[in-house]
């Protein structure tokens, strides 16, 4: 009777024990910031960890995401379709399976006393520039099409840590920013500037930043797991939209650099645009995602068109 007892009891713990946790990569585009809370909302509220995962939430080294994906060294990362116009000019192993945010948030800003509000006030400013072909495109896109001649604009190197500071120290009178981030800690600042969007000003420019990449040979052979975490991921993004104080406090707990007040106001802002449809985040529209291509080969910044619907998939955040 005591060795059943002893047996039971053995058989009892050895049930309780949990198993181990697979360890799985996702590589951030940058430092981490409210773009990137579902991920650690998820992380924090165990939804990896009914799943059998560890996603380990790492920064990118010297070389992209895209690069440590594209060679197995990773399995999930961040990007941004305009950036990867080349890669997939190259036919690089990966696939954007989610968007993280449903619109293109980004545009220009500008000190108000510019007032620099359309793209027709660009004319005869300095523009704080990376001297990136396609972001040059975009910008002569914009003033293009409020015939505005993009020879106007001065280009001036942007050197600046953060694009709010160059602004500030008077290094250039315009710069390309995230809403969700750089206008709203300006704000957070008092510093009294004025912001407009690209993709008011171009349909053709609300393309998706930032998305989640994947490999490909990842996808195929484990796409059950690759389901499961895009799942675990959308969970977090559902919380944080709904629960944007909550979720700051996440960020904020995992990332204890940032500043809780600011992230909160951040949060909030993102917590309306991640999905019109919280039940849809993550899907990413054909039209809009084929017709950024189509612009991208009209404005020759790749030399062959790309094929409809190349590069995406839905299948990982569909309900």
């Amino acid at each position: 009777m005591k060795k059943l007892l002893v047996l039971i009891l053995l058989l009892v713990s050895c049930a309780k024990t949990p198993t181990s946790l697979k360890k799985v990569d996702f590589v951030l585009d940058w430092v981490p910031n409210t773009n990137h809370t579902g991920l650690y909302v998820a992380k924090e509220k165990g939804y990896f960890k009914s799943i059998g995962i560890d996603l380990n939430i790492v920064q990118p080294p010297e070389g992209s995401a895209v690069e440590l994906i594209a060679n197995n060294k990773a399995f999930f990362g961040i990007s941004f379709q305009d950036t990867l116009l080349k890669q997939f000019e190259k036919k690089v192993p990966i696939t954007v399976v989610a968007a993280i945010i449903e619109n293109n948030t980004s545009g220009m800003i500008s000190n108000q006393s510019l007032n620099v509000i359309t793209p027709k006030h660009l004319a005869n400013k300095r523009y704080g520039t990376w001297n990136d072909p396609i972001e040059l495109a975009m910008v002569k896109t914009i003033m293009e099409k409020e015939n505005v001649s993009f020879d106007t604009l001065k280009l001036i190197p942007n050197n600046a840590d953060n694009t709010i500071v160059g602004l500030v120290n008077n290094q250039f009178d315009v710069g390309w920013v995230y809403y969700g981030w750089d206008k709203i800690m300006s704000d957070h600042q008092n510093l009294p500037m004025n912001f407009f969007f690209l993709k008011d000003f171009a349909n053709e420019l609300n393309y998706y930043s930032p998305v989640i990449i994947a490999n490909n040979a990842y996808l195929k052979n484990k796409h059950t797991e690759a389901k499961n975490i895009m799942s675990a991921i959308k969970k977090g993004y559902q919380y944080a939209m709904q629960y944007p104080d909550e979720a700051s406090d996440i960020l904020v707990k995992h990332v204890p650099e940032l500043q809780r007040d600011f992230v909160v106001k951040s949060q909030r802002w993102l917590a309306k645009n991640y999905a019109s449809d919280i039940n849809k985040w993550g899907m990413i529209d054909s039209e809009r995602w084929n017709r950024f291509f189509e612009w991208a080969y009209e404005n020759k910044l790749v030399e062959t068109p790309f094929m409809k619907n190349e590069g995406y998939t839905n299948a990982y955040v569909e309900n």
